[in-house]
């Protein structure tokens, strides 16, 4: 075998795994929802076992909203630690979309800004400066789980 038909076939090969990856994990995105709100900040959080921020826990073609968050710096108006961090600024719920619309993150954070106007991104994990949960501004639906993203961790649906 000559070099180029090995590296055709360790591409192949890459991409083979990367898709297996994908099916492997079911096809699924992380969620979160809404778990209280006082005097203008929410509290949003990953809850087990309905949350699974590692692998995702809903199927990529469900319908829900994204949480777009705007960190703007605002200073904390509420008590915080590890698990209740503070994301410095405003979060909102987009109109529901497929898990699966996006194919990068960049796709996710670009849909925010034309929801809600420039600053707006998708929401992180770990936007409170620690994981599992955190605060910001707003009063988004509580009856909804919505999309967000992980960034060190595979539980997005583009990956």
């Amino acid at each position: 075998m000559d070099v180029r038909a090995i590296r055709i076939a360790a591409c192949t090969l890459a991409l083979s795994l990367i898709a297996f990856s994908a099916v492997a994990a079911g096809g699924k995105g992380v969620t979160w929802r809404k778990a209280g709100h006082a005097n203008g900040v929410d509290r949003v959080a990953c809850f087990s076992p309905e949350c699974d921020a590692y692998q995702g826990d809903t199927v990529c073609s469900a319908r829900l909203p994204v949480l777009c968050l705007n960190q703007d710096g605002a200073p904390s108006p509420v008590p915080t630690d590890f698990y209740n961090g503070w994301a410095k600024g405003n979060i909102a719920l987009s109109r529901a979309v497929r898990g699966d619309s996006f194919k990068s993150r960049g796709e996710a954070d670009a849909f925010c800004r034309a929801e809600f106007g420039p600053g707006y991104r998708m929401a992180s994990h770990h936007d409170g400066d620690g994981g599992w949960g955190w605060q910001a501004y707003g009063n988004i639906d509580a009856t909804t789980r919505f999309w967000i993203t992980v960034i060190d961790q595979p539980s997005s649906c583009w990956n």
